[in-house]
């Protein structure tokens, strides 16, 4: 298979793992919010919990990308996401053909909620070992260094189609129904996304077929196999510290800690409720901001070219520091011509932030030893959880509208932090290949 055909495989297989998990996100919150319309606080619940379980399991599951086959890995990934799903739809399913009461904690549904809790944690997991496995791990090994961040943007159009196209889609599908069956168009969803996991694996097993040197990954010998998951964590976290890519992970981390997004669930309730703005209009806020994240994985590559991997990776997440502290400054000034800059520098700042993504994960593939990939990209994944996790309580904390500016400003210094930890980060490395 020449370098062409992989590259195909690779991108066919990320259109249908972001194309079927971006239509099954979408329509499960929907799905939930309808079966507990009168108690709205138990989707909450659901998805809170759900992060959570998430962050605490996801350095584990990243070990278990080190210590197994590639071939084995993929299997695991797409298998826990399979049969989670699977699981997820039955339960949804009982809760509305056996119409179990929603509103007491009788045991049916608490019984039905702790399985979409555990459904949705494993869910996620398989997803986060499928994203390590492909894009952190397998990518740097299959694609010349000089083609990486032309086929990082690839990856990230992809998504970005995706994030668009796959949510229109399946909300159509949602209309879907039938007298006796209301949620025909969410099972047709979870058919789509089922369905597209054996082409998936049947692609990836199409490279290792023809690179078998592949399937086998150099594996860390570890003393702490023994220990307790909270040992383990701990251990983890020592050695995660310890990397010399950890200071520029921590940077991206600390991006997640923003309600400045276009299809951010915070923003777009303050646009609703305190700017008044049509689902029209927000609807076409959010397209833009993935235009304005198209145009960055367009530039990407001619950046980095020019600048280099470091310096283009600063250009973009300082790009981005400057263009929030412009929003922060139009929203302080308040209405009128004020507030359409306050959204134009919010989408012009998504150039900054999925530039710098892309050089972030550039400076992980190359960075990261090969046979610690799925450790420390684990603990990578599990503090972007957490920033989301805190992000989600504070604005459960500050859900009035009055308590927006706050949001904001958190959201303002987050983003200078990364980037001012980033930029000393990177002063000091001349070079991530060199060391």
């Amino acid at each position: 298979m020449n370098q062409n055909k992989i590259e195909k495989n690779i991108f066919l297989s990320r259109l249908l793992t972001r194309s079927g998990d971006q239509a099954w996100d979408f329509a499960v919150p929907l799905t939930l919010i309808a079966l507990f319309l009168k108690q709205p606080q138990i989707a909450f619940w659901y998805f809170f919990l759900s992060k959570l379980g998430t962050f605490v399991f996801t350095p584990y599951v990243g070990r278990l990308i080190d210590k197994n086959k590639r071939t084995t890995t993929a299997k695991l990934g797409i298998g826990m996401q399979v049969s989670f799903l699977v699981l997820t739809t039955l339960i949804i399913c009982m809760l509305y053909f056996y119409k179990i009461d929603t509103n007491t904690l009788n045991f049916a549904f608490v019984l039905s909620f702790i399985g979409l809790v555990i459904s949705g944690v494993i869910s996620n997991l398989g997803a986060v070992i499928m994203d390590i496995a492909i894009a952190n791990d397998l990518v740097p090994e299959v694609i010349p260094l000089e083609d990486l961040p032309r086929v990082n943007s690839r990856l990230r159009q992809i998504d970005l189609f995706s994030e668009v196209a796959s949510p229109i889609l399946a909300g159509l599908l949602l209309l879907i129904s039938t007298p006796d069956v209301a949620i025909m168009g969410f099972l047709l969803i979870a058919l789509w996304n089922l369905l597209s996991f054996y082409p998936e694996l049947y692609l990836l097993n199409k490279i290792f077929e023809v690179n078998p040197t592949l399937i086998n990954k150099p594996v860390k010998v570890s003393a702490s196999t023994q220990l307790s998951l909270f040992a383990k964590f701990k251990n983890g976290w020592v050695h995660f510290t310890q990397q010399k890519v950890a200071l520029s992970i921590v940077s991206y981390s600390l991006l997640w800690l923003s309600v400045l997004s276009p299809h951010g669930v915070l923003l777009t309730a303050f646009l609703k409720g305190s700017y008044h703005l049509s689902e029209l209009v927000i609807g076409l806020f959010r397209a833009l901001g993935a235009l304005f994240g198209l145009a960055a994985t367009v530039a990407y590559p001619k950046v980095h070219k020019k600048l280099g991997l470091l310096k283009a990776s600063r250009f973009f997440i300082f790009f981005q520091a400057a263009m929030v502290i412009l929003a922060i400054i139009c929203f302080i000034e308040g209405d009128g011509i004020w507030k359409y800059g306050f959204l134009g520098f919010i989408l012009i700042s998504r150039i900054g932030l999925y530039g710098f993504m892309l050089g972030e994960q550039g400076i992980r593939q190359i960075g990261i030893p090969e046979e610690v990939r799925g450790e420390i990209n684990g603990f990578a994944s599990a503090l972007n959880s957490l920033a989301t996790l805190f992000l989600f309580l504070l604005g459960a904390i500050l859900s009035s509208s009055s308590d927006f500016p706050k949001l904001i400003t958190i959201s303002v210094v987050a983003v200078v932090l990364g980037a001012v930890l980033f930029g000393s980060w990177a002063s000091s490395r001349h070079s991530i290949q060199s060391e």
